[in-house]
């Protein structure tokens, strides 16, 4: 016999994250033509925070085909066509992804327009195609997560997404995900992440997160 699942978990968090690819993909046209032609100081501030956006797309929805939706499909069969649908719309975006990433190299190393332009498309084009994915799963997926997945395997997520992190700046990607919460959500989570997280937060993360994103969104629009 297996422990009671409990009645309901807090979702909240998957929307949040949602909410950052929402903001940064809508944003990033704006962000990308604030950038002189030749620029590359400010091309590769821009291109390097849209490339840990798109990593967080790919390692969020990489957490949820591996920890996630296994467990939604043994918990939750008679939704099987629904869990097959989003893992479908997961390899599309992650096809979409790849190119994205490489346009936010070339444009962060050469600051041209026309490379610019390329990642702005491709940007617009990726928020176009999981726009409809990341309302279905809020709509239709989070409900049935919140009354069958417990409370650790739901905590896992995150840490299974940073475990793949490679980069330099992991409060970049956290503060994007902290400032899209509310305030109730954003205490809790900061109360429970590991040790060395908070302090990496709290020592200087949170300053670092606020002077860089101060330096992306400037003249954007």
């Amino acid at each position: 016999m297996t422990d009671a699942l409990p009645d309901l978990i807090d979702t909240r968090d998957m929307v949040c994250v949602h909410d950052v690819f929402r903001r940064a993909l809508g944003d990033a046209r704006g962000q990308v033509t604030s950038v002189k032609s030749g620029d590359t100081e400010r091309a590769t501030k821009v291109g390097s925070y849209l490339g840990e956006v798109l990593w967080l797309l790919h390692a969020h929805h990489a957490a949820e085909d591996e920890l996630l939706y296994p467990l939604l499909v043994d918990r939750a069969p008679e939704h099987a066509e629904l869990f097959s649908r989003m893992e479908a719309q997961h390899g599309a975006l992650t096809k979409s992804v790849e190119p994205a990433e490489q346009a936010a190299e070339r444009f962060g190393g050469s600051g041209s327009t026309d490379d610019g332009e390329r990642l702005a498309v491709a940007c617009s084009s990726l928020l176009e195609e999981a726009a409809g994915h990341l309302t279905d799963e809020e709509v239709e997926v989070l409900p049935i997560a919140a009354r069958t997945i417990r409370p650790e395997e739901w905590g896992a997520l995150p840490g299974h997404a940073f475990s793949q992190y490679r980069g330099t700046r992991p409060w970049l990607v956290l503060g994007l995900v902290f400032e899209a919460m509310p305030e109730d959500l954003r205490t809790h989570v900061l109360a429970n992440v590991p040790p060395p997280v908070s302090e990496m937060w709290f020592g200087f993360g949170s300053d670092a997160f606020d002077n860089e994103i101060a330096t992306i969104r400037v003249n954007a629009s």
